[in-house]
């Protein structure tokens, strides 16, 4: 695969691991008794951007490392 596509591919799970790690720290935040915007402290909202900023980074480099080519061990049709 062309450099350029390891790169879009990094793009696009680092973003998407960001906002799934982003919002599961919204809904956390937004269980119990007071539900509402209104109850989320500053600190939980700082909280939730680190996750979702964490998340981002973590992916797109993990993703960006890992190859395409086929599973070591596969066999192919010879």
């Amino acid at each position: 695969m062309k450099r350029s596509g390891r790169y879009a591919k990094a793009i696009a799970a680092g973003g998407v691991s960001g906002i799934v790690a982003f919002l599961t720290s919204v809904a956390t935040a937004l269980q119990g008794r007071n539900l509402g915007w209104g109850s989320i402290t500053a600190g939980q909202w700082v909280t939730e951007v680190l996750a979702g900023l964490v998340g981002s980074g973590l992916a797109g480099v993990a993703t960006e490392e890992a190859t395409n080519g086929p599973p070591t061990g596969r066999r192919t049709a010879s």
